[in-house]
Formats: structure tokens, C-alpha cells, sequence
């Protein structure tokens, strides 16, 4: 659901919106950006440390500006509530003290930025159409599963009014409309680019490797009948038992009577301990036991295939997207950066 301060959707998840007349176009949101700019990251922190040592935790603050960019503001009620969206996001320590002003900071020049896209889309005269929005709605009806009522009553929740939810689903359209006016069409990519790109990478485009493995596996129960069966399955591997044998006596897993053994497996259906520690041994060898959530996990390597790499034709679209997003972004970052240079961006805190 929209967030008012920012237009995040906490509650929903949201590919956002497509223009009037195409199905298949999905906002996906600002391209990945710095956040933070540098040049008063440091001086943000101290204002702000300041801000709250000298207030003290019982001080009530007055709602007021803390940042000026061209002819819009923003306030500290905005960057408040912004950032306690993204402090949902820490945990432990880093929700505390410096930790939570340097997150502020962050958010204050997400709003800066936002602010600067949106005064973008004003002079470039980019328009939303009531179906856009209304598509933009249905589409985030689909993807969270969910009915006419359960988006206005999560928006109810969230206290944010339909009109106000269609507003801000309006921006954001605006504001995908402008990127893609701006940079989306002017990025070729040449068939020969594609090429290098997979030749300097190639690496990346190889399948996942298998494993063939016998597993003994003990179910997690109170710790000290785990540490009486464990001491017995490594006594008996250490005199030489064969893994199967062990196996066939001990194991809570999978084909007991089999030895353990699995078959070919591929890596990632491995939990990743186990991915880990199979990766790490030659045919034949044991590993020492590995603990997961579940249980205690002792393997046997009998053999390993090496993923194979993709062909060019296969991976070429993904390809094609990986760079496109790379140029985005590098286009993107240069228009934010000169656009920041040139804008009365004054910061108040």
C-alpha cells in the first residue's frame, strides 16, 4: 500500500502502473541511484545529532522545512514519516542512534531526488491519463490477489484516502513515463556488444553444478540424545564403517536403506550449508557434520558435474536486459548529477 510521505507500498507489492493502450508495460519504479549525496552526508549527521541531543526525548518538534529544492519543500513531518518506513527494514543495533540518523539522511535525499523527477516530468509536460491510473490499480489488484474492498480498506489502514492513492499512483506514472521519454529510447545495443558482454562474463552464464551424495541426516531433537547419536555416527566413521552401512542405521533422511543416496542433485536445491560443504570435497571423502535449522547433516561425495555454460543464444535476452539496465542507470546517474548541479537545493537541518 502507498506510504503518503513517500508512495512505497508496504502492504502491497506493486509493479506499478502501464500507459494507456499497452498491457505490457510495467512501472518498475527509479532506477537504483546513490542515495546519498557525499557532499553533505557528514553535515547532515551532525545537524541532525545535534537536532536530537539538544531537543531531548521529551521535546515536542515542531512540524517545519528541512529542505528546499527549486520551488518545492519538503518538511520534517515528510522525512519523519519516510524514514519510518525504511527503519522498518534495520534490525538490532542499527535501529538505534547514528545508525538511524545516517538512514534519515538517506531518505532526505531520496525526497530530494523525487522532488527533482517530479519538477522533470512538469517541464517536460508528461500528462496521466484516469485509465492509466485505473489500469495501474487493476494490475495491482492481480498481483497482490486481492478485491475492490481489501484495497480500500487496506488504504483505510494506512490512512490514506482513494483519491490520495490515485494521486500518488499518478506521480509515479509520471514520473516512469519521464525516464522513459528521457533515456529508454535513446539506448541501442548492437548485436556485437551483446557478444562481448557474454565472452567477458562467461562465467556467469554457467548452470548450477550437481552433486551425487549420500546424506545421513539426524532430525533435531532434545541435545543431548543429538550429541549421543552424533559421537556414535562419527565413532563408526572414524573406525572405517562404510558411509552406507552408517547410514542405513543412523540416517532420519532420505533412501536409509540405500545408504542415503540422492541421486544427482543441483546446488541450489541443496540447503546452502550443504551446497557449501559438498562443493569443498573430492569423490569418496565424508564431511564433518554440518548443522542446519532442521537437524545435523553429515555427507558422502560420489561425484560432481560441473554446470555447464549457457550458449549465446540461450542467455542472449538476458543479456540484452543486463546491459540495457547498466545504461539506465549510467544515464540516469549523469542526469541526476547534472540536474543536482544546476538546482537550488538548500538543506535545513
Amino acid at each position: 500500500m502507498k506510504d503518503k510521505a513517500t508512495g512505497s507500498s508496504p502492504g502491497f507489492r506493486s509493479k506499478g502502473s502501464r500507459p494507456e493502450g499497452s498491457r505490457g508495460s510495467i512501472y518498475r519504479g527509479p532506477f537504483p541511484s546513490p542515495l546519498v549525496s557525499r557532499g553533505y552526508l557528514a553535515p547532515c549527521i551532525a545537524a541532525l545529532l545535534f537536532l536530537f541531543t539538544s531537543q531531548g526525548a521529551s521535546s515536542e518538534v515542531v512540524d517545519r522545512i528541512v529542505a528546499v529544492v527549486n520551488d518545492s519543500i519538503i518538511t520534517l513531518s515528510e522525512l519523519n514519516a519516510s524514514t519510518a518506513v525504511a527503519i522498518k527494514g534495520l534490525k538490532g543495533e542499527a535501529r538505534e542512534g547514528e545508525n538511524i540518523v545516517e538512514t534519515k539522511c538517506m531518505v532526505l535525499d531520496a525526497l530530494i531526488e523525487k522532488k527533482l523527477m517530479k519538477q522533470a516530468a512538469d517541464v517536460a509536460g508528461i500528462e496521466v491519463s484516469e485509465q492509466e491510473v485505473d489500469n495501474a490499480i487493476e494490475d495491482i489488484k492481480i498481483q497482490n490477489n486481492i478485491t475492490e474492498e481489501e484495497l480500500l480498506n487496506e488504504l483505510e489502514r494506512n490512512g490514506l484516502t482513494y483519491k490520495e492513492y490515485r494521486e500518488q499512483l499518478r506521480e509515479d506514472i509520471r514520473q516512469v513515463k519521464f525516464v522513459s521519454r528521457e533515456f529508454h529510447a535513446k539506448i541501442a545495443i548492437e548485436h556485437e556488444e551483446m557478444e562481448d558482454y557474454y565472452k567477458r562474463n562467461i562465467e556467469s552464464f554457467r548452470g548450477q553444478d550437481s552433486f551425487r551424495l549420500r546424506l545421513l541426516f539426524l532430525a533435531r531433537t532434545d541435545e543431548k540424545t543429538m550429541r549421543a547419536r552424533l559421537d556414535a555416527v562419527m565413532d563408526e566413521l572414524e573406525e572405517g564403517v562404510d558411509f552406507k552401512q552408517v547410514a542405513s542405521e543412523f540416517s532420519d533422511g532420505p533412501a536409509p536403506t540405500e545408504g542415503g543416496d540422492l541421486g544427482y542433485v543441483m546446488a541450489g536445491e541443496l540447503d546452502s550449508a550443504v551446497a557449501g560443504a559438498a562443493r569443498q570435497l573430492k569423490p569418496g571423502e565424508v564431511s564433518g557434520p554440518i548443522f542446519t535449522r532442521t537437524g545435523i547433516n553429515v555427507i558422502q561425495l560420489i561425484d560432481k558435474r560441473e554446470g555447464e555454460v549457457k550458449p549465446f543464444e540461450e542467455v542472449a535476452d538476458q543479456i540484452r536486459d543486463l546491459i540495457f539496465k547498466e545504461k539506465m542507470e549510467a544515464r540516469y546517474g549523469l542526469w541526476l548529477e547534472d540536474t543536482k548541479k544546476i538546482a537550488h537545493i538548500e538543506v535545513r537541518l
